[in-house]
């Protein structure tokens, strides 16, 4: 979990510091995998893995940056069909569709913000584009703050003790080729 190596890190720190978080696009591919590609690899916005006429998924993330932003590439697959006559009549398509923001942390939860959806102009395209940006907008979201609480409240503080975060903010962010690198005001509270 990246959580638990950004605690780790970050619990050496005094409380109230800064801390600078460098995490590698395949870290970042993982978290991805944890909270949208659910189910058997793939992230459904419509529909679910029995259905075989009315779905819309992606799967395989690659993270990459480029000009301070994320850029996450899916392969995208959907179909709007109806079955009829026990065939499933209607559009779908296959193809690469490529997400991308700018790095933001808001009441402990890590999102891209200005997000952005590129992907071919095709006829089907167009009928599900809407659902796919607010699906995406809605759950590519990280708890970053939940998950440290957890931790930490279980990072075996000695006994008669607990560690919490009540403080965490990011001050920068820098996105390269190779890694994501975060600026972090925090504070540990130890009780």
């Amino acid at each position: 979990m990246a959580a638990g190596l950004i605690l780790a890190v970050l619990a050496t720190a005094p409380p109230a510091s800064a801390a600078e978080i460098t995490l590698s696009h395949a870290a970042l591919e993982r978290v991805v995998w944890q909270v949208l590609l659910t189910e058997g690899g793939r992230g459904y916005f419509e529909g679910g893995p029995e259905e075989t006429c009315r779905y819309a998924f992606v799967q395989e993330p690659k993270v990459t940056g480029a000009s301070g932003r994320l850029r996450v590439r899916f392969l995208f697959s959907g179909r709007a069909g109806a079955e009829v006559a026990g065939r499933c009549v209607g559009p779908g398509d296959t193809f690469d569709l490529v997400v991308s923001g700018v790095p933001a942390l808001s009441r402990g939860e890590f999102y891209l913000e200005d997000l952005r959806v590129e992907a071919p102009d095709t006829a089907y395209f167009r009928l599900v584009r809407n659902l796919v940006e607010s699906q995406l907008r809605q759950r590519l979201r990280y708890p970053l703050k939940q998950d440290l609480d957890s931790i930490a409240a279980t990072l075996g503080a000695p006994a008669g003790f607990t560690i919490s975060v009540p403080h965490l903010e990011m001050s920068g962010v820098q996105v390269d080729d190779s890694a994501l690198r975060l600026s972090i005001d925090l504070g540990l509270d130890i009780r």
